[in-house]
């Protein structure tokens, strides 16, 4: 093919396995044929991910399907965003869940 590879097409693969894992689905539909897959993602179709998840982790995702795959991070930045997401997560839960409306007194 004369495409050089420097382990871009890792962390987009690493993106599209963490879609499946987090959505418990196939990327583009189990019904999609593989050609169509390929003419998907040259024109930029991503996974949906769930509305639910870590915003952090959610960009960290799209940040590795970059249609440009010198815009993507190394694992190495990979990894240090998710010890931070992870660092967050555990922080987060030891907070109890803060409600707005609770500061406020109704007469």
């Amino acid at each position: 093919m004369g495409l050089k590879y420097n382990g871009k097409a890792d962390v987009y693969s690493f993106a599209i396995t963490c879609s499946e894992v987090l959505t418990g689905k196939p990327p583009f539909g189990k019904d999609v044929e593989k050609g169509s897959i390929r003419k998907l993602v040259r024109d930029g179709v991503r996974p949906e991910l769930p509305v639910d998840i870590n915003t952090k982790l959610s960009s960290l995702i799209r940040y590795c399907w970059e249609m440009d795959p010198r815009h993507r991070p190394t694992f190495e930045d990979i990894c240090a965003e998710l010890q931070e997401i992870k660092v967050w997560e555990t922080e987060a839960q030891k907070w109890p869940t803060f409600h707005w409306r609770s500061c406020f007194t109704i007469c």
